[in-house]
């Protein structure tokens, strides 16, 4: 194994608890201070690319658009607590963006997940998008709350919480499709 394949592994299973936290139903994250730069190994080149498109400005959204995005978000959020509370798993899909449903159903992020001690200690071993539903989303995610938002883009934002200490947890990262607002898994496509 080439040392740069081994540390690509190696940064793939040391991110993989992240992304089970982040984009995994089972649990919100703090709010990110800052992006790390966990992108290419120490002292990788980066492939040539085309130029980047201008970053991103939260501030230049409306208050009004901001807003009205709030109360789509948490009106989203408790239709989503009702369906999981209710184990409606295909109410629950029309609820998932693409790249969500695509990537919560490969078999090797299954795998990833399934090492997660608790679902070790019942035994379960996730094969299926239905076992991420099951054993995953519905004992976590049956109550949440949005309290803020925050945009990423113009079509996607972090849902989130605030604790009782103060600390922001994002719930969900989502994205727009039309005017409907739908689970992703935070990155751009």
């Amino acid at each position: 194994m080439s040392s740069s394949s081994f540390g690509r592994r190696l940064l793939a299973l040391a991110a993989a608890p992240l992304l089970f936290l982040s984009a995994c139903p089972g649990g919100p994250e703090p709010v990110p201070e800052a992006r790390g730069g966990f992108d290419a190994a120490p002292g990788a080149e980066a492939p040539p690319s085309a130029p980047e498109p201008e970053p991103f400005d939260a501030a230049s959204v409306s208050e009004e658009l901001r807003q009205d995005a709030l109360l789509r978000v948490r009106i989203l959020v408790e239709e989503l607590n009702d369906i999981i509370r209710r184990k409606d798993y295909e109410a629950w899909l029309t609820r998932l963006s693409d790249e969500y449903i695509a990537h919560f159903s490969a078999p090797s992020v299954l795998e990833e997940l399934s090492k997660a001690k608790t679902l070790q200690r019942q035994g379960i071993t996730l094969t299926r998008l239905l076992d991420y539903f099951l054993y995953v989303v519905y004992p976590s995610r049956q109550y949440d709350r949005v309290d803020d938002i925050e945009f990423v883009a113009a079509d996607r934002v972090k849902a989130i919480t605030v604790t009782p200490k103060g600390e922001r947890l994002v719930l969900y990262e989502l994205a727009k499709y039309g005017d409907t607002w739908k689970i992703s898994i935070g990155r751009q496509p």
